[in-house]
């Protein structure tokens, strides 16, 4: 008898871990208080997700009774894009396997799922005038304070968002290489990104010697990088339009694919290849004056 009741209440225990589980909108908050330390922008990103998520009927059924059916309905309802979609169903797989590591659910229905294949609309370098034109315009006493920034996004490749988290003390200028931490990229890896005499020499056009703390960033500077482009005649900036003309030319200069994808920080070759090495209209002649000190010092 005793064996018997053992049996019974194992069988008890095992029914109860089985049907263990929580609905889909307390999975979300849980799931979001364990990524309290990712950056804000990530942050504010994943709410706003997951706000549309909790909208549907779904967030009030149990994570282990929710099929890949219930996913790709939820998906396509509330993500039309393809970045959308791709971008919410990486938060709903996200969430799925916070529920499974929980012991919530037994497998991830996100998996059934097929990812889209994105088509990346091409980004192309600034023009040479254009380019002349940003940098006589960064020159003016007005716009001064957007120098660094500029130089670093334009000769280092440096993203906007990674522009804005670095500090004057991340150039070592012993070595000539900006230094980037975990907290300052997209990717959340480090890397070095060597410091080219064009860059040098920009800087020092700054200010000399350069400062060696603060942030590179002036206050107030999205409306300050919005007002030095708009007075630079350029009114249709494309994101990342800068580290795509770095990528060009410095591609069109030394013809080394695997030393640019270090310095950009990708993990291959293929989004260099398939997104931002846009060459046309740059010439050898302005590629090697693009990456020269004597550049710089024609806007003093």
């Amino acid at each position: 008898m005793n064996y018997c009741r053992d049996v019974i209440a194992m069988g008890k225990q095992a029914i109860y871990e089985a049907e263990r589980s929580v609905e889909l909108q307390e999975a979300i908050a849980i799931s979001l208080r364990e990524r309290s330390t990712r950056r804000q922008r990530t942050r504010d990103e994943l709410r706003t997700m997951t706000a549309r998520m909790l909208q549907s009927p779904l967030a009030c059924k149990k994570l282990r009774h929710i099929s890949p059916a219930d996913c790709s309905g939820l998906l396509d309802s509330l993500f039309t894009t393809p970045h959308q979609f791709v971008k919410g169903r990486s938060i709903l797989h996200s969430i799925f396997a916070c529920g499974i590591k929980h012991g919530w659910c037994a497998s991830n229905p996100v998996d059934a799922i097929v990812r889209p294949e994105l088509r990346e609309a091409e980004v192309l370098p600034l023009t040479w005038e254009q380019l002349l034109a940003l940098l006589r315009t960064a020159r003016k006493p007005r716009h001064s304070l957007c120098m660094p920034a500029l130089g670093i996004m334009l000769w280092a490749g440096v993203r906007p968002a990674e522009v804005m988290r670095l500090d004057w003390s991340d150039l070592d200028w012993e070595e000539r290489v900006i230094s980037l931490q975990p907290q300052h990229t997209k990717t959340g890896g480090c890397r070095h990104i060597t410091m080219h005499p064009v860059l040098l020499t920009w800087l020092t056009l700054f200010a000399s010697p350069p400062p060696t703390n603060g942030n590179i960033c002036p206050p107030d500077w999205c409306h300050r990088w919005s007002r030095l482009r708009n007075d630079a005649g350029i009114l249709h900036w494309q994101q990342d339009a800068l580290r795509h003309t770095f990528a060009s030319y410095h591609l069109k200069h030394w013809h080394d694919l695997e030393r640019l994808q270090e310095e950009m920080g990708h993990r291959s070759t293929r989004l260099l290849r398939t997104r931002y090495l846009s060459m046309k209209g740059i010439t050898r002649k302005n590629a090697a004056l693009f990456w020269s000190s004597q550049f710089a010092r024609r806007f003093t």
